[in-house]
């Protein structure tokens, strides 16, 4: 296994990093803990959840699961999103960031926690109170790196000028969606975090599971799906025809290196240099099985150019792409 450094911290990460939302959830406690176990031995030391996967289970079944080895692994986890009805049970002010770092502890069942993520911007809190929040839990020794998830590169810019105005800890890391079928933020985000040492670490590699090539054009999602069980985010975001299109015209690429179609798409983002680890998020162990092999995919310079002449650089499948859980600001006053 190639280990690599997490942005500008010296930390050494796998380039998998085990994802955790269909664990506690989809996927029971008992697969779930053997997954982990699994790949641990297939030499992958990081792994990403989130207080809200699941309502804190996949926290719980991660604890479960690495105490014999907690030191072996980096563990990353989130704040931001809602865990109750409080008024203040949700957000990246100090109320909820000191507060909700100690449940992740509990449900963890450990003393620190190695990368804290921001979840998602907070557009109600100043990032001079996060940063200053999320500094106090590192130096309590409750958490080891800061990182954000779903920020555009000025707002981490923002955060980065701010850290060093008022000596705070700094992002190490953004958590971005990144795929074939989605590249933008090869146009402003990856050469920031290039130039400043920012790392990537990717989320969604196979498009919530369009890359596996199952969705067909023209035909209804295949039972078991994602879009079958009518996943939220997937039918808000993923569901575009252009993409499935655009899976099926790689196949013959995958296949000319003997590699599945997930596989191929994995190795695809590994391949971009400014990549650091790429989260896969099996719900089996088949799954999981299958993603390992993208390791020993190299692509050739005709596989980058096939799939440039599929989806330009920066660019992404169908057109005017948004997610409305992170939209597009520019003609619109921030909530």
């Amino acid at each position: 296994m190639e280990y690599r450094t997490l942005g500008r911290a010296g930390v050494k990460v796998s380039p998998l990093c085990l994802g955790t939302m269909m664990f506690g959830g989809p996927t029971n406690e008992r697969d779930s803990i053997r997954i982990i176990h699994r790949a641990m031995d297939a030499g992958i030391n990081f792994m990403d959840t989130a207080n809200v996967y699941n309502d804190g289970e996949s926290e719980r079944v991660i604890g479960k699961a690495v105490r014999a080895n907690r030191e072996k692994w980096v563990i990353a986890t989130k704040v931001h999103g809602s865990m109750g009805d409080d008024v203040n049970a949700a957000g990246s002010h100090r109320f909820h960031i000191m507060s909700a770092v100690e449940a992740s502890l509990e449900r963890l069942g450990t003393d620190h926690i190695d990368v804290y993520y921001l979840h998602r911007w907070d557009a109600s809190t100043r990032i001079a109170e996060s940063l200053r929040a999320l500094d106090d839990c590192v130096r309590q020794g409750k958490v080891r790196y800061i990182a954000c998830s779903n920020f555009q590169a000025w707002r981490i810019c923002e955060a980065l000028w701010t850290s060093e105005k008022h000596g705070l800890e700094e992002f190490v890391c953004v958590q971005p969606l990144y795929n074939i079928v989605n590249r933008d933020i090869e146009v402003e985000l990856l050469p920031f975090c290039q130039k400043y040492d920012v790392g990537v670490v990717p989320y969604s590699p196979l498009a919530r599971g369009v890359l596996s090539g199952k969705y067909l054009p023209g035909e209804e999602p295949p039972e078991g799906s994602r879009a079958a069980r009518k996943d939220r985010r997937i039918l808000q975001t993923e569901l575009r025809e252009e993409s499935y299109e655009v899976a099926q015209k790689l196949v013959p690429l995958a296949e000319a290196h003997g590699k599945t179609l997930t596989q191929f798409s994995l190795a695809w983002v590994l391949a971009n240099p400014v990549i650091t680890s790429v989260i896969i998020g099996p719900r089996t162990m088949d799954q999981f099985e299958d993603n390992l092999g993208c390791l020993d995919c190299t692509l050739t310079e005709s596989d980058e150019t096939a799939v440039n002449e599929l989806v330009p650089l920066g660019e992404h499948t169908g057109k005017g792409y948004n997610d409305p859980a992170y939209p597009v600001l520019g003609r619109f006053r921030e909530a």
